[in-house]
């Protein structure tokens, strides 16, 4: 004998279909990078980049977009910047 589905194993299996689906990455375009590759190309230490490209985003002088990218297993937001 099988057993019914109630409204709350429904609401259930959806909320684990929604957490479980795989998002793809996002296709990074050429120029954008983010605080940590910049702070390697420019020999600063993270925070200090973290601070000059808050300010710099604030003056206009660069843009900060976030993109899904493979992190391990897993997909994350992670913001990058780029020069105006």
């Amino acid at each position: 004998m099988s057993k019914k589905l109630t409204a709350e194993d429904l609401v259930a299996s959806a909320w684990a279909a929604v957490l479980t689906t795989q998002k793809t990455p996002d296709k990074v375009p050429a120029g954008w990078l983010t605080a940590k590759q910049i702070a390697e190309k420019t020999g600063k230490a993270g925070s200090t980049i973290g601070t000059q490209l808050c300010h710099a985003v604030q003056q206009g002088r660069c843009e900060r977009k976030t993109f899904r990218v493979q992190i391990g297993e897993m997909v994350r937001p992670v913001p990058h910047y780029k020069l105006k």
